[in-house]
C-alpha cells in the first residue's frame, strides 16, 4: 500500500460463497459532503492516461451539475482466497492514486469502489447497482480490425450498459510542423 493510503480503511466490503473479499469501497477523507450515487457518474479508472481524460470530462459534468461527488470503479483479476485479502485493496488504491489526488486537489469528494473480475461486466453492474447517472470510461483508441478481435472494455460497456455511457477519448497529439 502507498504511504499516503496507510490511513485509508474500507467503508465497505462484499464477500463470495467462500468467503473471498470480492469488493471493497473507499470514501474521501478530505472532502465532505459526498452526494447520493444517483446524482453522481461513475468513472471507470484502470490507471491509464485515457481513463484520466475520462476523469477529467467525469469532473467538468459534474460541476456542470452542481454535483462535486464522483464514484469511482476499478477492476482487477481475479486473486486467490488470500492474496484477495491482503491485495485488492491495495491494488485499487495504487490504480486510483493520481485520480483521487486530483479529485481531492479540486475538491471533490469520492468513493472509490474495488471490484473483482472481468472489467466490463463488473463496471457494468456497479453503475447499475449504485443507480448512478452513467458511467465514464477512456478510449485507447483501438483499430477497427483491433476492435473486433479482441474487443475492448469500452465496448462491453456501451453494448451491456442500461443507461448512459460517456466514452472520452485522449484529445490528439499535436502535429509536429515539418521545416523545408
Amino acid at each position: 500500500m502507498l504511504d499516503a493510503d496507510a490511513h485509508v480503511v474500507p467503508t465497505g466490503e462484499r464477500r463470495d460463497e467462500h468467503g473471498r473479499r470480492i469488493a471493497l469501497t473507499f470514501d474521501s477523507t478530505l472532502v465532505r459532503p459526498i452526494a447520493p450515487p444517483a446524482d453522481c457518474w461513475c468513472v471507470a479508472l484502470d490507471g491509464s492516461r485515457h481513463s484520466m481524460h475520462a476523469l477529467t470530462e467525469a469532473m467538468r459534468l459534474a460541476t456542470e451539475s452542481g454535483v462535486r461527488t464522483l464514484d469511482l470503479g476499478t477492476v482487477h483479476h481475479w486473486l486467490s482466497l488470500e492474496a484477495a485479502e491482503k491485495e485488492l485493496g491495495c491494488r485499487g488504491l495504487a490504480t486510483s492514486a493520481d485520480a483521487r489526488a486530483l479529485l481531492d486537489a479540486r475538491g471533490f469528494a469520492w468513493r472509490l469502489h474495488v471490484r473483482m473480475g472481468e472489467p466490463a461486466p463488473r463496471l457494468v453492474e456497479l453503475t447499475q447497482v449504485l443507480g448512478a447517472r452513467g458511467i465514464v470510461v477512456g478510449a485507447r483508441g483501438l483499430s477497427a480490425v483491433e476492435g473486433l478481435l479482441i474487443g475492448s472494455v469500452a465496448q462491453q460497456i456501451i453494448y451491456n450498459a442500461h443507461g448512459a455511457v460517456l466514452v472520452v477519448r485522449a484529445p490528439a497529439a499535436p502535429k509536429e510542423k515539418v521545416a523545408c
